[in-house]
Order: structure tokens, then C-alpha cells, then sequence
């Protein structure tokens, strides 16, 4: 019953997704000192303030992930064994909508979905018993409104942030013996583990400085959140083809139960500045810090059987982002965008796992907008690369091994001011 919880621990950290807007994402994310079109609810609502028509903006981004795991030599479990994820695309959508009001108020709102992963282990997989499936999804409403003085050199703004959150998970449950039959690790039922959405209530603010026509200052917040989530934990028993064990194993298999625990998001901030060494370029360089320290340790308590309960010490720590963009006038409808990106992971090895295999990253970009008279389109893509982490012989449930993890992100977003 331990191995079919424990797991939930480890999910919640390292799952942020910055790719809210096309052209920020072919900037690789160093946005906030620059924020011109209707994704500055994201990155910055003080941003706002510089659009004055109304204007819909509305996209996705398509994540594909590939993760190889290869078995620690010295560990009697994983020694010689290996595993890659099954292909899922995620698609994390976002739309915002603005409209300017007098001479100096616009007003927005913004859907996006900034949190979220799917990490699905193809069959056969060793480490079933740690993490087969999980599938974690998010999606926040953000009201906003900005204002800037009659001079445009100074900016702010805020919204509040709705946000929902729901969590699945799946793993097998293994014989807690060697099959005396077989002599063999033995499967005797699947833990699913399934979330309602649970939602929370969170705000950002933001600043925008012009000191001159070509250089700007921008800052933001989002604040963290806490969402509180309840679900049940559903256990199926699986046959070893042995009707002596498996009437055994039925007479201790866990029954099913509700749960319930909180999940932490971390606060966000991130300070930039951009400068446009001629009337066609623009270069931004941004830091993104996130609170990941909050995440110390998760509850988990159940309903009928609360001695099942448990705490589980995470230790997460803060970490930041490097962020280097450039926006290109090419022509008068043509906008080239390239980017890098340097991401610190904030896991400790200690819970580095197949739920979770987190690592530093580093990423580059490149993009292109058009846009001529009402109409907006932006496309990018980014390729990350994961730098390959090992758990060192730390892992609890004794797991070890090193993954290998790249992704490729693309960005698209059509828009139209009225």
C-alpha cells in the first residue's frame, strides 16, 4: 500500500510551462520588459498598458517529450534494464483578449494553462512499481487591468488568477516477496490515484519603465497558491496466473478509499531589461525566479484508513531562469526572433524518479511573426535539452539509474485587432 502512495510525493515540481505566447517563446520567454501584445497578461500585465485596440490573441503550444532511462551497473534492481516514455504530445492552449479605454487604461483578460506535464512509460517497464503514468493539468482565468501615464514611460498593472488543478496517477503494485512460483518479481494489482479539480485564487502585478526610447525596465509577480485536492484511490487486483497466491493476496489487498492532500505552486518573478540598438532590433535579457522552497514536504491522508497516511519530505529548492531574446524587424510585415534559455531544476537527487526526472536545461529558439493590418501570426519553436541526471545511488525506493531527456516545444498564435 506504501509503494502504490508514495509516489504522489514526488509530483509537483519542475512541471512550469513559460510558452504562453508565441512570440515570447521564440524570444526564449525574455519578455517582460517588452510585453506588446495581449500574452503580457502573462509575463507582464503592466504591458497592457501599451495596447489600445481591441485584440484577440489565441494559441498553443505542442510539447513532445523523449526521456530514456538506463539502469545504475551497481543496483540488483535496475542493473541492465532500460525504459523510454511512450510519445504524448501535450498542449497547453492560451487566448487573451484586450481593449484600451481613454487615453491611458486597457483592460484584458487572459486563459492559459502554465503548469502541467504527462509522463507515460512505455511497456515493458521496470519501474512500474515507482511511477507508470502521470498526468498532471491546469488551467487559470486572469482578469486584468493596466495603466500608464500620458507619456507612456511608466506602466502598471494586476489580475487576479483563477486557478484549477487536477492530478492522475498510475502505478503497479508488486508481490511484496519473490514469487515462489516463479522466482520472479510479480505484479499483483494497479494503484490508480485521481484528483477532482481543486482551485485556488491567486493575483500578479507588474511594472514597465521607459526611461528612453530605446531602453525599458520591466518586473512581475504571481503570488504562490495552495490547492487543496480530493480524490480517490482506486486498487485492482491482478492475476499471477496462480489461484493459490492469488487468493492470498486477495485476503490483504488494499480496498479502494478517498484521499486527500494540498498541492503548493511556487510564487513567480522575474525582472527584465531590453534595448534596441537600432529602430529594428530589440534584445531582451531576463532572470525568472521561482519559489520551489515551499515544497517541503507533502500530506497525503486517507478517509477509511488513516493509518495509510503519510508525510513525505521533499526539499525543493528555489531556482531561476536565464532568459536572452531578440526580436528582428525583417520588413514591414516580417518579424525574425531568436532566444536562449538556461533553466536551474530544483529537484534534490534524493527525489529524482521516473515520476519526476528533472534536470538543469538548456534551450534555443527561433520564430517568426507577420502581420499586416488587423491580422497577427506568430510561430516558434524552441529545443531543450536536459542535461542527463543520475540519481546516484540515492533514490528511496532504491531505483537508481541516469535518464536522458530533450523536448521540442512549438508555438503558434493567430490574432486580430478590431
Amino acid at each position: 500500500m506504501v509503494c502504490a502512495t508514495a509516489s504522489f510525493a514526488a509530483f509537483g515540481a519542475g512541471f512550469s510551462i513559460f510558452e504562453q505566447g508565441a512570440k515570447a517563446s521564440a524570444m526564449a520567454g525574455a519578455f517582460v520588459a517588452t510585453a506588446d501584445d495581449p500574452s503580457a497578461i502573462f509575463y507582464n500585465p503592466a504591458g497592457l498598458a501599451q495596447q489600445r485596440e481591441l485584440t484577440v490573441l489565441a494559441g498553443a503550444t505542442f510539447i513532445n517529450f523523449s526521456n530514456e532511462f538506463n539502469g545504475d551497473p551497481n543496483s540488483e534492481y535496475t542493473s541492465g534494464t532500460s525504459g523510454k516514455y511512450d510519445r504524448h504530445t501535450f498542449i497547453p492552449p492560451n487566448m487573451y483578449i484586450s481593449k484600451g479605454f481613454g487615453q491611458n487604461l486597457t483592460v484584458g483578460v487572459g486563459v492559459f494553462a502554465a503548469w502541467g506535464l504527462r509522463t507515460d512509460w512505455a511497456d515493458p517497464w521496470v519501474g512500474r512499481f515507482v511511477s507508470r503514468d502521470a498526468d498532471l493539468k491546469t488551467t487559470s482565468v486572469q482578469p486584468t487591468v493596466a495603466w500608464q501615464t500620458s507619456n507612456g514611460r511608466f506602466a502598471v498593472g494586476g489580475g487576479v488568477e483563477y486557478r484549477r488543478a487536477r492530478v492522475i496517477l498510475n502505478q503497479n503494485i508488486p508481490l511484496p516477496f519473490v514469487n515462489p512460483f516463479t522466482g520472479r518479481i510479480t505484479d499483483i494489482g494497479n494503484a490508480r490515484l485521481a484528483s477532482e479539480y481543486g482551485d485556488d485564487i491567486g493575483w500578479n502585478v507588474g511594472v514597465l519603465f521607459k526611461p528612453t526610447d530605446r531602453f525599458r525596465i520591466g518586473a512581475s509577480y504571481r503570488s504562490d497558491m495552495d490547492i487543496e485536492l480530493d480524490g480517490e484511490a482506486d486498487f485492482t487486483q491482478i492475476s499471477t496466473g496462480n489461484a493459490q497466491l492469488d487468493a492470498g493476496v486477495a485476503a490483504t489487498f488494499p480496498q479502494d478509499d478517498t484521499i486527500n492532500t494540498i498541492f503548493p505552486f511556487p510564487a513567480v518573478a522575474a525582472v527584465g531589461v531590453a534595448f534596441s540598438p537600432s529602430e529594428r532590433v530589440d534584445v531582451e535579457f531576463d532572470i525568472t525566479h521561482m519559489t520551489w522552497s515551499r515544497f517541503e514536504a507533502l500530506t497525503v491522508d486517507f478517509t477509511n484508513h488513516p493509518e495509510r497516511g503519510f508525510v513525505r519530505e521533499q526539499n525543493w529548492e528555489d531556482s531561476s531562469a536565464y532568459r536572452l531574446g531578440t526580436n528582428i524587424e525583417a520588413t514591414a510585415n516580417w518579424d525574425v526572433r531568436l532566444g536562449a534559455v538556461y533553466d536551474q531544476n530544483p529537484q534534490p537527487v534524493e527525489a529524482v524518479s521516473p515520476l519526476l526526472p528533472d534536470s538543469d536545461r538548456l534551450g534555443f529558439t527561433f520564430g517568426a511573426g507577420w502581420h499586416t493590418g488587423p491580422f497577427i501570426v506568430d510561430g516558434g519553436v524552441m529545443i531543450l535539452h536536459f542535461k542527463d541526471r543520475s540519481t546516484q545511488g540515492r533514490n528511496p525506493e532504491g531505483f537508481d539509474g541516469t535518464y536522458e531527456t530533450d523536448a521540442v516545444l512549438w508555438s503558434f498564435n493567430l490574432g486580430y485587432r478590431f
